[in-house]
């Protein structure tokens, strides 16, 4: 098989080659794999029209392979975006299945708390809605630091147990 102009071109720029496909695409591995596939292309074609610089002429092939490869790879960048978006918008959607199932969590939450001892309840409501500190909250209600500490430990181990055991039951059982 005789080798066509444009292949002896090739193998006689194939490192300025490399090095600029390098340059142009930001990755040495990427600009072997433009250079080999502008080898197939060269090798696949039959016959070229005559080609007065052939070094500018494979250089130009180069470019538009490196280029195309670019946009390609931009395309496919913004398809995965776009479909990845749609994936997240789906689960963070507010349903009226899942807004019915958040407000059934809450009024078993509720219950839950209710259930716990009025002091309790307090402490309970004055940190986590009202935002006072374990120590403002001792403060106002003229009880000690660790008793507000063990209805505090206490409250938000049953929100926690309440909470895996909803999560966990047959969502119709409970109301």
């Amino acid at each position: 098989m005789r080798e066509t102009v444009l292949i002896e071109a090739y193998r006689e720029h194939e490192w300025e080659l490399l090095r600029f496909l390098a340059k142009r695409l930001g990755s040495p591995t990427l600009a072997s794999d433009i250079a080999q596939d502008l080898y197939v292309k060269l090798l696949a074609a039959q016959e070229y029209p005559p080609i007065r610089e052939r070094r500018a002429y494979l250089f130009s092939m180069a470019a538009n392979l490196a280029t195309d490869h670019l946009r390609v790879e931009k395309r496919r960048r913004e398809i995965l975006a776009e479909a990845d978006g749609l994936v997240w918008r789906q689960t963070d959607e507010l349903t009226p299945e899942r807004h019915a199932l958040a407000r059934a969590e809450f009024l078993y939450l509720q219950a839950e708390i209710a259930k716990l001892p009025p002091r309790c309840r307090q402490v309970f409501f004055l940190n986590r809605f009202q935002g006072q500190t374990q120590a403002q909250i001792s403060e106002s209600l003229q009880i000690g630091l660790t008793t507000v500490y063990k209805d505090l430990k206490r409250a938000i181990a049953v929100m926690i147990e309440a909470r895996r055991e909803f999560r966990g039951s047959d969502f119709g059982d409970k109301e």
